[in-house]
C-alpha cells in the first residue's frame, strides 16, 4: 500500500520549511496552513477484504464517486467538478449482456439504501462489445462511506482506518479499480480551509507527503499547471526536497462562477435557470472572441464552447423532442442539447420508473462581456401520495464548463499526477478536451449552503387515495353500465326496425 498526502495552498499563504520537523516519527508544523487536501491510497487486490477482491474481478474499470452537497472551494489541480451524490459507473469484464450487477449493488448497500439491484437501473453507453453501465443516487451523507471503506478498504492498516474515518468531512471521495493495473485508489479531497500538519510515519508503507503551491518552471505550456514547494517521504529523509515542476492538466478553474434555480411557480413543468457571473462567463484566457460565434480556433486552440452537464434523479427529466426545436433553444440562450442518457420514458410515473434517472449534456450560448442567464425546460413525474400532500424533489447542481475541444492535442494530459476520468461528461468529448470548470455557489438568499435544488411537489394524500380508487371504479363501472345500456337501446330499435321491414317485404 502507498500513502500520498498533498495539501495546495495559495502563493500568500506559504508555510516556512524552517519551521517543519521531520523525523522517523513523520512531519509536523507548529501551526496550520490554509490549502486544499487531497490524499490518496494505492493498494493492491492482496490487500483487500477476499469479498471486495472477488467482486472486483468482475470488471475492467470501477468507479465509486460521492461528491458534497455543500458549497465549496478549491485551487488548481483539484478544478474537476461533479454534481453532488453517488456516482457508480463500470465497465464489465465479461462480454454477458445484459450485465448483472445484484453482487456490486449488495456490496454497496452498506452505503445507504440504493435502488440498483437490476440491470434495467443502469443507463448503458459506449460500444456493445464494451458497454459502460452509469447509476446516480442522491446521497447527502457520507458518514455511512466512510464506515465501509474503514471496514472493508483497510483491513488491518491503522493509517488506513485513521484515513477512512477523516472522510467525514471530505468534499469529494472516489474509489477507482483498473483491471490492468490490478490495483484500486481511494482517493478523497478536502476543500479549501486550515489543514494542519501533522502526519505520522507508517513502517507498513510508504507515505508521501507534498505542501506545494503554483509555480512558474521554465518553457511553461499554455496547459500546463506549475507547481513548487516540498516534498517528503516519512521516515526516509531528514529534511523536505524543494521541488518545481509542471504538468498538462485536463481540468482547469475559469475565473467565474454560476448559480442555479428553479423558476417559481414550478408546477409540473420546471424550468431551470443558470446564471453565470463574471468576465465573459469565465471564458477560458487563451479564447478569442471570434469563439463567441463558434468560428475561432482560440490561438491556436480548439474552439472552447460553454455546457451544463445535469444529472437528473428518476423523478424529473428532460424532453429529447422538446430539445430539438432549435427556435425554442435559442429563446432560452441554449444551442442544442449534445446528449441524452437512454432509455427516459416520458410518460411513466416516478414509482414505476426503474431507471435511475437521466443525464443531460446542452451546449449554452456564448455569453457577452457580462454575466449571463440560460433556462433549461424540464417535466416532473407524478409521484407517490404522501400524509401532507406533498413531496420532495431534490435535484443536484449541474457541472458548468468550458470544454475546449482538439485544445492539448499531442499533449499528454494523462502525465498529470492529479488526473481525474471517467466523470460522466469528458467521455462525451474527444480525449484531448481541456475543461475550464465555472464554480458553483448557493443562490442569493439561499437558506442554506447547499448547491441542491428543491421543488415542493403537490401529490395526492395518502388518506384520500382509497377515496380516489374507489371513486375510479365507481365512475369506469357507471360508465360501462351506460355504455351497455346504450347499445342495448340502439339494438332494441334497430333491431325492431329491421323486423317490421321483413314482414312488409313477405307481406
Amino acid at each position: 500500500m502507498r500513502e500520498r498526502i498533498t495539501l495546495v495552498h495559495r502563493p500568500e499563504s506559504g508555510i516556512d520549511p524552517d519551521a517543519l520537523t521531520l523525523d522517523k516519527s513523520g512531519l509536523k508544523a507548529p501551526s496550520s496552513i490554509e490549502a486544499v487536501r487531497e490524499d490518496r491510497l494505492t493498494v493492491t487486490l492482496d490487500t483487500l477484504t477476499h469479498e471486495l477482491a472477488q467482486l472486483l474481478q468482475d470488471f475492467d474499470v470501477l468507479r465509486v464517486r460521492w461528491a458534497s452537497p455543500v458549497r465549496h472551494q478549491t485551487l488548481e489541480p483539484f478544478s474537476s467538478r461533479l454534481s453532488p451524490g453517488l456516482h457508480v459507473s463500470y465497465t464489465p469484464s465479461s462480454s454477458e449482456t445484459p450485465h448483472d450487477p445484484s453482487r456490486l449493488c449488495a456490496f454497496l448497500r452498506a452505503l445507504g439504501p440504493l435502488d440498483c439491484m437490476s440491470h434495467e437501473a443502469f443507463t448503458i453507453s459506449g460500444s456493445p462489445d464494451k458497454p459502460d453501465y452509469y447509476f446516480y443516487q442522491p446521497m447527502l451523507d457520507i458518514e455511512a462511506i466512510s464506515r465501509a471503506f474503514e471496514t472493508d478498504l483497510c483491513r488491518g492498516h491503522e493509517s488506513c482506518r485513521t484515513r477512512a474515518g477523516e472522510l467525514k468531512t471530505a468534499a469529494s471521495v472516489d474509489f477507482t479499480f483498473d483491471k490492468g493495473t490490478e490495483v484500486s485508489k481511494l482517493s478523497a479531497l478536502w476543500p479549501l480551509s486550515e489543514q494542519q500538519v501533522d502526519f505520522v510515519a507508517d513502517p507498513s508503507h510508504r507515505v508521501e507527503v507534498g505542501i506545494l503551491t503554483r509555480g512558474e518552471p521554465p518553457s511553461l505550456g499554455r496547459h500546463d499547471v506549475g507547481m513548487s514547494g516540498l516534498l517528503a517521504v516519512l521516515g526516509e529523509r531528514k529534511t523536505p526536497s524543494p521541488t518545481l515542476f509542471k504538468f498538462a492538466s485536463r481540468h482547469r478553474t475559469a475565473a467565474a462562477h454560476f448559480t442555479s434555480r428553479f423558476l417559481a411557480p414550478t408546477g409540473l413543468h420546471p424550468t431551470l435557470q443558470i446564471s453565470l457571473d463574471g468576465a465573459g462567463g469565465g471564458r477560458p484566457p487563451s479564447s478569442s472572441s471570434s469563439e463567441e460565434d463558434g468560428d475561432g480556433d482560440g490561438d491556436g486552440d480548439g474552439a472552447c464552447k460553454p455546457y451544463a452537464f445535469l444529472t437528473l434523479p428518476k423523478t424529473i427529466f428532460a424532453d429529447r423532442y422538446q430539445l430539438d426545436d432549435q427556435l425554442f433553444l435559442a429563446s432560452k440562450n441554449l444551442t442544442a442539447a449534445r446528449h441524452m442518457s437512454h432509455p427516459v420514458d416520458l410518460e411513466a410515473p416516478a414509482y414505476t420508473t426503474t431507471t435511475w434517472g437521466s443525464n443531460l449534456l446542452v451546449e449554452m450560448a456564448a455569453p457577452g462581456s457580462d454575466g449571463w442567464t440560460v433556462e433549461v425546460p424540464l417535466h416532473l413525474r407524478y409521484l407517490e401520495p404522501s400524509a401532507t400532500g406533498e413531496r420532495d424533489v431534490a435535484v443536484p447542481y449541474p457541472v458548468v464548463f468550458w470544454a475546449c475541444e482538439r485544445a492539448a492535442e499531442g499533449t499528454a494530459l494523462a502525465d498529470n499526477p492529479f488526473d481525474r476520468t471517467g466523470l460522466g461528461y469528458d467521455q462525451l468529448f474527444s480525449p484531448d478536451t481541456v475543461f475550464w470548470h465555472v464554480e458553483p455557489r448557493p443562490a442569493h438568499g439561499a437558506a442554506t449552503a447547499d448547491i441542491v435544488n428543491h421543488i415542493a411537489v403537490p401529490v395526492l394524500r395518502e388518506e384520500a387515495a382509497s377515496w380516489v380508487g374507489a371513486g375510479t371504479a365507481a365512475v369506469v363501472s357507471l360508465g360501462f353500465a351506460w355504455v351497455l345500456w346504450k347499445l342495448a337501446t340502439l339494438y332494441a330499435s334497430v333491431g325492431y326496425k329491421a323486423g317490421a321491414g321483413d314482414d312488409k317485404k313477405r307481406q
